[in-house]
């Protein structure tokens, strides 16, 4: 395999991961407004 096509991969497999992070920061955030419970409840 080319140097190229391993930092394509690396590069894909970051990006992704960033994502996953995201929205399940995000959705969490969602839930918890959703079943009105507070931070301390988590």
């Amino acid at each position: 395999m080319d140097i190229s096509k391993v930092l394509i991969i690396l590069l894909g497999s970051i990006l992704i991961y960033i994502s996953f992070l995201f929205l399940g920061f995000n959705l969490r955030n969602k839930n918890i407004k959703a079943q009105n419970l507070s931070k301390k409840d988590k």
